[in-house]
């Protein structure tokens, strides 16, 4: 079963990164549901920005290649170019 928290930040995090809403992503922890049970530190959530700095426009909407849950925790992988 997937928990509310992570399903609710999961929803969340699409949302934004298909409209290309880098600052609302930046402001996950006052902005995103579940939190802070959905990422209590940061590591597995900052690497997300290094992905966005590395496309050629950030602020486009990234493409989900992979979606899904593991043990109840997303596993959404995108793509930006």
């Amino acid at each position: 079963a997937v928990p509310s928290w992570s399903a609710d930040f999961d929803a969340w995090a699409a949302d934004a990164l298909a409209r290309g809403d880098v600052d609302t992503l930046a402001a996950f922890r006052s902005k995103a549901p579940g939190m802070p049970y959905a990422h209590p530190t940061v590591e597995h959530y900052t690497p997300l920005f290094v992905t966005l700095g590395a496309a050629s426009r950030p602020d486009q909407p990234a493409q989900t290649t992979i979606e899904g849950y593991m043990m109840g925790l997303s596993k959404r992988s995108f793509q930006v170019a």
